[in-house]
């Protein structure tokens, strides 16, 4: 696969150098999160499928309408991103299960607080060829951060922390939408979370070790924006500066795009 010269005909997905910082080298960002599938696909190359990090405030563990009908990675960046606009769900909930019927991506470990409807609730995912992807899920990063390494950690803190261990590479993926909450008076609104929130989220105090664990032999960020999830284009746009701070500038130590 031509990946590299293929990534530049990727419409709507901006790719982002993240040269310097203290994890991946490379970010994409994207307003759909289904278009995660060709960026997933791109990032690995044609390396071994890697373990899905994705920070939502949705379990986005729908199966495809027809899993049979995912293209095989092999069948090219152009093919999984036709796919992904044009036969994923619009509602933006498949692509996790699409990425592991591609072979792109292997484990899954999704950090939300709600399942759509139609969500797998099992802790694996069984694809077309008969390989168990397992699929670990936590509320929050401080209850995987909680005694990270130690055996009082949560049993999803442990299978991941032996995953990582393993050497398996990494796609660190986060929807913009998992620093808003629905408004009790209007749960059609949402409330985009201050700064200061999105931190205490993102880098709960005594996390550095599982934050290390994760960035170590992560290939690749992608974050979607999806605007009309987190108060429509100019609440996102504010919203994306808030996070982008936290994310790239804390986080990862680069500058924030």
């Amino acid at each position: 696969m031509q990946i590299a010269d293929d990534a530049r005909h990727l419409a709507g997905i901006t790719r982002l150098s993240l040269a310097g910082g203290s994890g991946p080298s490379t970010a994409w960002v994207f307003d759909p999160h289904r278009l995660a599938l060709p960026a997933w696909a791109a990032s690995i190359g044609d390396g071994p499928p890697a373990l899905l990090v994705t920070l939502d405030r949705h379990f986005d563990l729908v199966p495809p309408a027809d899993p049979g009908a995912v293209p095989d990675r092999a069948a090219g960046l152009r093919a999984l991103d036709e796919h992904a606009r044009w036969s994923l769900s619009v509602r933006n909930t498949d692509h996790v299960v699409a990425a592991m019927e591609a072979g792109i991506v292997g484990d899954v470990l999704a950090i939300a607080r709600a399942s759509p409807q139609g969500a797998i609730p099992d802790d694996r995912w069984i694809d077309r060829r008969g390989g168990v992807h397992r699929i670990l899920r936590a509320r929050s990063v401080d209850r995987l951060a909680a005694d990270w390494g130690s055996s009082a950690a949560t049993p999803e803190a442990v299978a991941l922390e032996a995953i990582l261990a393993a050497g398996t590479p990494v796609l660190l993926d986060v929807d913009l939408d998992c620093f808003t909450s629905p408004s009790d008076a209007d749960p059609t609104e949402v409330l985009p979370w201050p700064r200061a929130l999105i931190r205490s989220f993102l880098l709960p105090p005594g996390s550095e070790a599982f934050w290390s664990a994760v960035l170590e032999n992560c290939l690749a960020l992608t974050l979607a924006r999806e605007p009309f999830h987190c108060g429509g284009l100019g609440g996102a746009a504010r919203l994306f500066l808030d996070a982008s701070e936290v994310l790239f500038r804390e986080l990862l130590r680069v500058d924030p795009p």
